[in-house]
């Protein structure tokens, strides 16, 4: 079974920002209490790797939140990566 094919079907990744805030309730929430709880123990000018991050809405949340810190995502997909980028509009 390929479980990274949903996260490489340019289709299914076209979706990917739309479709997952819908489908998980609370969504935007859980990026609000993860970047808290990080800022809870992280200094204000932190390193922060966000493993999974395709679709970079997590890393918008913090970058948004944090502007100090400093954000690396990986994501294995590089669809999901380049998601990230036009979502944070990163070149």
């Amino acid at each position: 079974m390929d479980t990274l094919r949903p996260f490489t079907d340019s289709a299914a990744v076209a979706r990917y920002a739309e479709d997952t805030p819908r489908k998980v309730p609370g969504y935007a929430d859980l990026h609000r209490m993860a970047m808290l709880l990080l800022a809870e123990r992280a200094p204000q000018h932190s390193d922060i790797l966000v493993y999974g991050a395709g679709g970079g809405l997590e890393l918008k949340a913090f970058a948004e939140a944090q502007p100090d810190w400093r954000l690396v995502g990986v994501d294995p997909p590089a669809e999901m990566l380049n998601l990230a980028r036009e979502s944070l509009r990163i070149c």
